[in-house]
């Protein structure tokens, strides 16, 4: 393998570009499960919610023949099983981790099955039109900075103003306050006449949103065709992320990057070493970005976070004279 053909400086701009789109749908749906941490319910199902979104983006947008059709039917199968994981986790007060996984395991089946009735599962995959990159003018001609991040597709952009938009409204304004309360004194935001329950609505709407939101990007911004499976695991990062992120919001979408490049670089590496051809196995080169996952969990493992927890992440929230 000619090692200049993944590190040279020709090389480091597409690098860096793919860096950059591959960050966007962990980046997105880590950023939600923040949002939804901090008012105290534990979303395991992120997985499934963004497989639905996946879904639900290409049918709209292949039926429809748009993509930002497509856009809207992502963000709406995402809100949909974010729903369903509120009325299990908050109005019915199931058990958390169980009803998280109920929501993956149930994405996987109904996407599955869906998919492979509307379309002949082993014949070539239906495409659609996604949507391109767009230079920002002045921008994208700076010099190796404006190729990576300003001559993108405009989901791209429109996430990261998302991920803003949700740092400043946790951070910075009263209802912020609020969520960020909400899970770590729920009974004191009851007793001060907040609806704790409303709070942890938003939530997990917000986090079914985001994830359907990652699930669009993903197909319309870079795959524009659909699979089973197709979102491989990054549901499950993105968990991982938001714990090495310290449940702050910036840092949870910078990790998003480190992800981001180490995807971009394997699969650089994978195809200079000759693809299917290689001599090293396909399967070593994908499992790379499962591996930094565990080492982001050893390393926040490692750190103390109890400065940095929701204080009552995962438990239910009764009002005082309930069982």
């Amino acid at each position: 393998m000619d090692l200049s053909t993944v590190f040279g400086w020709g090389s480091l701009v597409p690098l860096l570009s793919s860096a950059v789109v591959l960050m966007i749908p962990i980046g997105l749906a880590a950023v939600g499960e923040t949002f939804c941490q901090r008012t105290g319910i534990l979303n395991l199902g992120v997985e499934g919610m963004m497989l639905v979104g996946a879904l639900m983006s290409f049918l709209a947008a292949f039926y429809s023949g748009s993509a930002w059709v497509g856009v809207a039917g992502g963000i709406v199968g995402g809100l949909a099983f974010g729903a369903l994981k509120g009325l299990l986790s908050i109005t019915l007060k199931t058990e958390q981790v169980v009803s998280g996984i109920v929501i993956v395991l149930l994405a996987q089946g109904l996407t599955s099955y869906l998919y492979g009735s509307l379309f002949h599962i082993g014949s070539t995959p239906p495409r659609i039109e996604g949507l391109g990159p767009v230079a920002i003018p002045i921008l994208a001609s700076i010099p190796g900075l404006g190729p990576v991040l300003f001559h993108q597709s405009v989901l791209v952009y429109l996430s990261v103003a998302v991920v803003v938009g949700v740092w400043w409204l946790l951070q910075k304004t009263t209802l912020g306050l609020h969520v960020r309360a909400t899970g770590d004194m729920p009974a004191a935001m009851d007793a001060a006449g907040v609806a704790v329950d409303r709070i942890r609505w938003l939530g997990i709407l917000v986090s079914g949103a985001m994830c359907g939101l990652a699930g669009s990007v993903l197909i319309i911004a870079q795959l524009r065709l659909f699979a089973e499976h197709i979102t491989a695991g990054r549901g499950w990062i993105a968990i991982a992320l938001v714990i090495f992120g310290r449940w702050k919001p910036l840092w949870v979408f910078a990790g998003a990057g480190l992800f981001g490049l180490i995807d971009a670089l394997q699969l650089r590496v994978q195809a200079s070493s000759g693809g299917i051809n290689s001599a090293v196995p396909f399967e070593v080169f994908q499992v790379m970005p499962y591996l930094m996952t565990l080492v982001v969990l050893v390393v926040a493992t490692a750190r103390s976070q109890r400065d940095a927890q929701p204080a009552t992440l995962g438990t239910h929230f009764f009002k005082e004279g309930r069982n």
